[in-house]
């Protein structure tokens, strides 16, 4: 297990909250959809939304904006019966690393999985209903994913266990996540830390900017 990695976050993040504008593509006219969050890159803003399905369903919807004009707006990342947010964003010169939350795992045709084959983690694993991770690598030009990948946890029993987003960030060639863990963290083999003590645990995380590989992997009171 290497040592934590420090980064630092080179956004600005506005919370807003109120219907979002958006073209005609996004079909977010029911006036359910919900802008919650816009992050400020040097070369636009990402708007974040979520529109609801149904009592239980949430999807996300990323937009992006350039020269006050929208570059594309799209709600196709995850269409499955999991609820799925869009949490966050990084960036590099040609993509945005959006970060989303999950309650479960899809294999369907709307599912984040079909993005997230090549991944670190491939999968939300065995189980259902704790919260995790997944990270798309998008194209600023057109929104379309490159490639993704999971972010879990594991417990005991092998189930999938929870992860809360504290912050990411791209620096250096690297993806940086530093994340809230229940047991447990993984390092980065995949295999599940031992941990002691009471989750959550702080979790540094370093990822290849293809999503395919963890360069470190650390956590408190874990080994």
């Amino acid at each position: 297990m290497k040592q934590n990695t420090i980064f630092t976050i080179a956004l600005v993040t506005v919370y807003l909250t109120g219907n979002v504008q958006a073209k005609n593509e996004c079909g977010l006219q029911s006036g359910k959809a919900k802008l919650h969050k816009e992050i400020r890159l040097k070369d636009g803003v990402v708007k974040l939304a979520t529109l609801q399905v149904n009592g239980k369903n949430q999807d996300p919807i990323v937009a992006f904006v350039k020269d006050g004009q929208q570059v594309f707006c799209r709600q196709d990342y995850d269409t499955s019966a999991v609820d799925a947010r869009a949490v966050t964003a990084t960036a590099d010169a040609e993509h945005l690393y959006i970060a989303f939350s999950a309650d479960g795992g899809s294999q369907g045709a709307g599912a984040f999985a079909r993005f997230t084959k090549t991944g670190w983690i491939s999968s939300y694993g065995k189980g259902g209903g704790p919260k995790v991770l997944v990270v798309l690598k998008l194209r600023k030009a057109d929104g379309e994913p490159v490639t993704g990948t999971y972010i879990i946890a594991k417990k005991k029993d092998g189930k999938t266990n929870s992860v809360a987003l504290k912050r990411i960030a791209y620096f250096e060639g690297a993806i940086g996540i530093e994340a809230e863990s229940w047991s447990s963290p993984l390092n980065v083999n995949g295999i599940p830390l031992a941990c002691e003590g009471a989750a959550p645990f702080v979790w540094s995380l370093v990822l290849t900017p293809d999503l395919k590989t963890a360069k470190s992997s650390s956590a408190g009171q874990c080994h």
